[in-house]
């Protein structure tokens, strides 16, 4: 039997979770709650099997709602989250988990006290390039990691409650400790805001991780050239991840740096410079929310942890919560273990 799904939300990201939940053989689209009426309208004649309502309670009492989806604006998730699952309905929450993180702890432990799945939209944990770049790095392919790289840059969309770094970098979080499998130790950031004085729209984090490792990353909301790129300099080939290139998104370089020890004296090293063959290997072209949407499903049909679980929306939670602590007290270094 179809799980029944009520999706509280139609904005910017809601119609793609409404498309995906009516399309599962798995899902059925039962709900679809919104404040606006003319969204839900619009919802209506796309949709016209799914019960409408501006009122989300109308979700939670009604007892054929096996989930809900939240996909509402982040100053939301905690309060509509938590009814949810006092309710007794599995949750799906938009990214950001939470807007704090005593609020996304204490949503861990009621879905825990609840014994129902929570799951944070982390899309990118279900893309398959990253799926084969977390292969690629789990294989020993690229050696020991040195250091990474992230920009991600585009013109707008600005957000009325949330700043540049809860946006876009929460992405980059997700999908580094993902691929690398690292959890954080500290973090420094730093942020401008030049079109609202109060919203910073461009932001630079540097994440400490273990073993020397960092990962230096870059986002924006002011950039005309949208920019998605993630590069993983390993000590022995480099990776760039492109999203923008459909055809390839994902090229490893055979190239790098190889010192010779000649005379026992560091000073003395030979430097070689290796320039090899750049491999880019096929990856099928599927819908990262699409396949999101099935692991939600399953998840909640065999009772498994989801990928993108609570406790990893947690954790994304305390890097962006450390990011304002850094930015309050000027880029000081916040720890994370």
């Amino acid at each position: 039997m179809a799980i029944k799904v009520g999706v509280i939300g139609c904005g910017y990201w809601g119609p793609n979770i409404i498309r995906n939940f009516s399309e599962l053989d798995a899902t059925q689209l039962y709900y679809v709650c919104d404040l606006n009426k003319a969204a839900l309208d619009k919802i209506s004649m796309s949709y016209p099997s799914a019960k409408i309502t501006q009122n989300y309670q109308d979700l939670l009492a009604d007892d054929q709602v096996d989930a809900i989806a939240v996909i509402t604006p982040v100053d939301y998730h905690y309060q509509i989250a938590k009814k949810a699952l006092q309710a007794g309905k599995h949750v799906l929450i938009e990214k950001p988990m939470a807007g704090s993180v005593a609020e996304a702890e204490e949503l861990v432990q009621l879905a825990d006290q609840q014994s129902k799945v929570l799951m944070v939209d982390h899309t990118f944990e279900y893309a398959q390039p990253i799926n084969a770049i977390k292969k690629i790095i789990d294989s020993g392919e690229i050696g020991d990691i040195y250091y990474i790289r992230a920009e991600w840059l585009n013109l707008g969309l600005l957000q009325p409650d949330v700043n540049v770094i809860w946006d876009l970098a929460t992405h980059i979080f997700s999908i580094v400790s993902y691929v690398s499998g690292m959890n954080p130790i500290s973090l420094k950031a730093n942020a401008d805001a030049y079109v609202r004085k109060d919203i910073p729209e461009v932001a630079h984090v540097n994440v400490a991780y273990p073993n020397g490792i960092t990962a230096y990353m870059t986002v924006s909301w002011l950039e005309p050239k949208k920019t998605r790129r993630l590069t993983i300099i390993g000590s022995q080939k480099t990776l760039i991840y492109d999203l923008i290139n459909v055809e390839e998104p994902i090229k490893i370089y055979d190239k790098g740096i190889d010192l010779t020890d000649i005379s026992g004296d560091i000073h003395q090293l030979r430097v070689n410079y290796r320039y090899g063959d750049v491999l880019s290997p096929n990856i099928k072209n599927i819908e990262p929310l699409r396949e999101m949407c099935s692991h939600f499903a399953a998840c909640i049909d065999q009772d498994k942890i989801p990928v993108s679980d609570g406790r990893s929306g947690l954790n994304v939670v305390r890097m962006l919560d450390a990011t304002e602590q850094s930015l309050n007290n000027n880029g000081l270094e916040i720890s994370l273990e």
